[in-house]
């Protein structure tokens, strides 16, 4: 299974995570699991959105890049940027 690093942002706060999976889509607790959101310090109500609008955006593949694909999901008026970067395969 390849390795995907992911690299989320919010508020000017980043972490970065990796795990093996098949593919970097639908594996939410890759790249939104305690110490994601600790880090990036979304508080209850936010954790709670970012699990109500997860179906409302898609990964993107970023132009000019093999294997890098993006998400934004709007938290209250901030966007959390996640990115997944296939690391090896």
């Amino acid at each position: 299974m390849p390795l995907y690093t992911y690299i989320a942002t919010f508020k000017g706060k980043s972490h970065i995570s990796q795990d093996r999976q098949s593919n970097f889509r639908g594996f939410i607790d890759a790249w939104t699991d305690t110490a994601t959101t600790a880090a990036l310090g979304l508080p209850p109500d936010l954790k709670r959105i970012l699990y109500k609008n997860m179906d409302r955006s898609d990964f993107v593949e970023v132009q000019n890049r093999k294997h890098v694909w993006r998400r934004v999901i709007n938290l209250d008026g901030d966007d959390l940027v996640i990115y997944a970067v296939q690391t090896q395969t």
